[in-house]
């Protein structure tokens, strides 16, 4: 009979699900601010800062979308090294 087993986490699920959310959160609010400062600038007659803008927009988006996926990936798994099942030496 096989012995069923729960795992123990250090971090609950729940706090990864309010990490990812809350990471969509800010980056959705930082793309909408970028958006507004970029119409800004353009308004004001500086086009050239609009590339700036948009860089570090993307870059943000980039961080932000990496994060949500490895607190998805936490929230899945656990933390790697520390909740992982034991290996059994036979």
């Amino acid at each position: 009979m096989a012995c069923a087993r729960t795992r123990d986490r250090y971090v609950p699920q729940s706090t990864w699900f309010t990490l990812r959310c809350s990471t969509i959160q800010v980056v959705t609010t930082i793309t909408l601010l970028a958006l507004s400062a970029s119409l800004l600038t353009v308004q004001l007659g500086a086009v050239d800062d609009v590339m700036l803008i948009a860089l570090t927009t993307a870059g943000v988006i980039v961080l932000g979308l990496a994060l949500v996926r490895l607190f998805g990936f936490l929230e899945a798994n656990g933390i790697p090294l520390l909740e992982s099942e034991p290996v059994s030496i036979t």
